[in-house]
């Protein structure tokens, strides 16, 4: 299906074509890009065994390539601010913004490729010299749900998502499944399985069903996506040499009344929780990975 036929209403995901131009995407896009020598941003191997460090490797206040960019042609757009209120209310704000970087296979050293082999969600931040990890950095993400980074908060916030070039299914293309937020947050690794049509089989935490199907979101620069906090996606890893670097914005609703706005409506519908004490059982205390799975890259699409 075409990313364009669903509403965040309905699906709990929605897309609005170009929204920014092609040139200011490429400059802000070729701006990341010039930042360092992408295949030059891992540590050593005896680097990484003098000191493993699994948590506390993402982009934060300070450390964020993205905020030390020009970013005003998005917040500043009318489209994205129209769009954010319609969703959040007139109270929104913006809680996070990053870049997202997908790795192609050559830039990974044959070390950290083994070592992330299958993990559900790789942790390639975690071999990146620390003064590169000012951008989140990927090879594939299993199907997960945005709300798994926020323990024991409430659904209040939406993911947004922009391409800032051309993606086709090469690029590490956002692979949603419109509708999985109508159980509200599950536990990751999540309880799916794909039928012989495509379509999912999705389980939630009583063992409630429902049959789904995905979109691959293949899409032209500039476009935005956004989509409900507990709606499962993920990405396979890249294809041949492509990297995808995308940008990752979440926005807060900053307001606990109740008003008319679509997040609340959305929430009203879910039949799940919209929090989780605990959100995830694949990693141990100190932030290890413990299971070797992953379904988003044996699916068929």
């Amino acid at each position: 299906m075409d990313p364009a036929e669903f509403s965040f209403v309905q699906d709990g995901f929605e897309s609005i074509s170009q929204v920014f131009s092609k040139e200011d995407c490429a400059n802000l896009l070729n701006n990341a890009m010039s930042s360092r020598d992408f295949k030059d941003i891992f540590m050593s191997e005896p680097e990484y065994r003098e000191n493993p460090k699994q948590i506390g490797n993402a982009p934060r206040p300070g450390r964020n390539l993205l905020a030390k960019l020009e970013t005003e042609f998005i917040f500043s757009n009318p489209t994205f601010l129209q769009s954010m209120t319609r969703l959040l209310g007139p109270r929104w704000r913006v809680l996070d913004y990053k870049f997202v970087v997908g790795l192609e296979d050559e830039a990974i050293p044959d070390w950290i490729g083994e070592e992330l082999a299958d993990r559900p969600i790789a942790n390639v931040g975690a071999y990146v010299k620390e003064s590169l990890r000012d951008v989140t950095y990927f090879r594939g993400i299993d199907f997960h749900q945005d709300i798994i980074d926020f323990p024991d908060r409430e659904a209040d916030f939406i993911t947004v998502y922009i391409y800032l070039d051309d993606v086709d299914r090469s690029s590490a293309p956002l692979i949603v499944i419109p509708r999985s937020h109508h159980f509200g947050a599950t536990v990751f690794p999540h309880n799916l399985e794909q039928r012989s049509d495509g379509s999912y089989i999705y389980r939630d935490d009583l063992g409630r069903q429902l049959t789904l199907d995905s979109v691959c979101v293949t899409g032209k620069a500039g476009t935005m996506y956004f989509w409900h906090s507990s709606i499962l996606h993920g990405t396979q890893p890249t294809v041949g040499n492509q990297r995808r670097i995308s940008v990752r914005i979440l926005a807060e609703k900053n307001s606990r009344s109740l008003n008319s706005c679509e997040l609340d409506r959305v929430n009203s519908e879910v039949v799940g929780p919209l929090a989780l004490g605990v959100t995830r059982r694949d990693l141990d205390a100190q932030g290890n990975s413990v299971l070797r799975q992953n379904i988003i890259n044996k699916i068929k699409n």
